[in-house]
């Protein structure tokens, strides 16, 4: 392993068979690489690197470093696209050296000094071409640019510019940082189940594209898998992250992101018993109700002559309203079980329409990615020993059949008991969510694991045009409004963490 320099440029490049190479402050890491660079960095005269790139093929690779006697050098497989081997014979070893090698011989390679592309995806090609004018970069040299099989690419501008693409028939090209992705590739007939598609990488841009204020020159760094569908890594600046990687590599995959902006304390592995959420103050209940009175006055003449005032006091008593469910109470045992058992049964349902809408039959054994946690660098950067609670997880592999979804996950009827007022009409829809806020809350309290982090990862389930594209054509659209529903909820939930405090 090489040495870490006080200037870092991390990288983090997947190959074919699950190898992988990336370099963070944690050092350099590496698995299954090809014996020529296997045998280049084990052999003492690889110093420090600056990046390297796998390519789909086994000895397809570029490695920009230092050798044993300090200076700069670089080094590549024999079997990199012929134009681009011509093209670095040319060109003088340089720490700036950045390069992507994509699936059927494309390759983006560039230097303080040049740029060179060919094969690349035809909607990454015009937004490159965009950035460049007769004079120079209108818009800056690439930051990072990456792409993968089935047309899914991210590229980003030193001036923050950016292109991305969904994988399959989404399109997006964009010259701004914050423009957004307005296209669907559901069109409503039932054939949108793509073998190309990015599911996963779909619902990280989704998610964050939908975050208030979110801009897109606050990414940090992305690489697409050229090899394997639907593996990424995507860091931003704040330290936030997404990843999809084989569980062979997850531990690879996490470090990396932990360690991406300085040395942090490594995660412990293995589980920990969830903490219930801690309560700041109960929830006080009003102790005496006071009555409510009108008062009519009437005056008379009295027998006497004179005025007399006689009182009349209609009293008019109303009930007060029910208190709001002490969602902050710790969950009872009754309620975690319903809790478990719910999230059970809709994660077999959400995995069984996964399989029926993303993994078309195939003869090959090889898993599909999974999604890693989404968290900030501030919940990874901790010291203490117990590691932050997990976010619910949705299998990519079931035993159930597959099967797309024809009915909604509704809450268990013994959880929606909430009885204000003001939230009985919305619940007695059955056209709707049946459920209110405080149903919900109640419910995801029980898991145990209720906090930010969690709620988020727990939104992106039900993101209404992810959940469409998991519904047969029939309840598309009912489901999508319905999950509407749950998703609203759930984002209200988020904001009031985030915030601190209960609306």
């Amino acid at each position: 392993m090489s040495a870490t320099t006080t200037t870092i440029s991390p990288f983090f490049s997947f190959g074919p068979d699950d190898s992988f190479i990336s370099k963070n402050y944690e050092g350099l890491r590496y698995r299954h690489l090809p014996p020529g660079l296997h045998d280049l960095i084990s052999s003492g005269s690889v110093l420090d690197v600056y990046w390297a790139s796998l390519g789909p093929i086994q000895e397809s690779w570029i490695l920009s470093f230092k050798d044993s006697s300090g200076k700069y050098n670089l080094a590549y497989g024999p079997q990199i696209p012929p134009r681009l081997l011509t093209h670095l014979k040319k060109v003088p070893p340089h720490p700036q050296i950045r390069t992507f090698l994509g699936p059927s011989q494309s390759y983006v390679f560039w230097d303080p000094t040049s740029i060179r592309w060919a094969s690349l995806p035809p909607s990454l090609e015009d937004s490159l071409q965009s950035w460049l004018t007769p004079s120079g970069w209108k818009a800056g040299p690439p930051r990072f640019v990456s792409w993968g099989v089935s047309d899914a690419f991210f590229a980003m501008s030193e001036y923050g510019n950016v292109a991305y693409r969904l994988g399959g028939r989404s399109k997006k090209k964009g010259n701004f940082p914050d423009e957004k992705d307005d296209d669907d590739d559901d069109d409503g007939n039932g054939d949108d189940k793509e073998e190309g598609k990015w599911e996963i990488w779909r619902e990280t841009v989704e998610e964050w594209r939908g975050e208030r204020g979110f801009v897109w020159s606050e990414v940090a760094f992305i690489s697409l898998d050229p090899t394997t569908r639907d593996q990424f890594i995507a860091m931003r600046n704040d330290g936030t992250w997404a990843g999809s990687i084989d569980d062979v590599n997850e531990e690879a995959l996490s470090g990396f992101a932990v360690n991406f902006f300085k040395l942090t304390t490594r995660r412990r592995r293995g589980t920990s018993k969830a903490q219930q959420p801690s309560s700041s103050s109960q929830q006080q209940q009003q102790q005496n109700q006071h009555d409510h009175h009108q008062r009519n006055y009437q005056y008379t003449n009295g027998s006497g002559g004179g005025d007399a005032r006689n009182h009349r006091h209609n009293h008019h008593h109303t009930s007060p309203p029910p208190p709001a469910p002490d969602i902050n109470a710790p969950p009872d045992p009754q309620t975690q079980a319903l809790y478990q058992r719910w999230a059970t049964d809709t994660a077999t349902l959400f995995a069984g329409a996964l399989a029926a809408n993303n993994n078309p039959p195939t003869t090959s054994s090889k898993k599909n990615p999974r999604k890693l946690e989404i968290r900030s660098q501030s919940s990874t950067s901790s010291t203490s020993s117990t590691p932050p609670p997990p976010p619910p997880s949705i299998p990519t592999t079931t035993t159930t059949p597959p099967r797309l979804l024809t009915t909604f996950p509704y809450l268990p009827p013994s959880i929606t008991t909430c009885v204000l007022p003001s939230c009985i009409p919305h619940k007695s829809d059955p056209r709707g969510l049946r459920a209110c806020k405080h149903d919900v809350e109640r419910l995801l309290r029980a898991s145990g694991l209720y906090s930010y982090e969690w709620l988020r990862q727990e939104r992106i389930r039900w993101h209404p045009d992810r959940f469409g594209r998991l519904c047969e054509v029939g309840f598309r659209e009912e489901g999508r409004r319905v999950a509407e529903e749950m998703f609203k909820v759930v984002d209200a939930l988020v904001g009031e963490v985030q915030a601190g405090r209960r609306v």
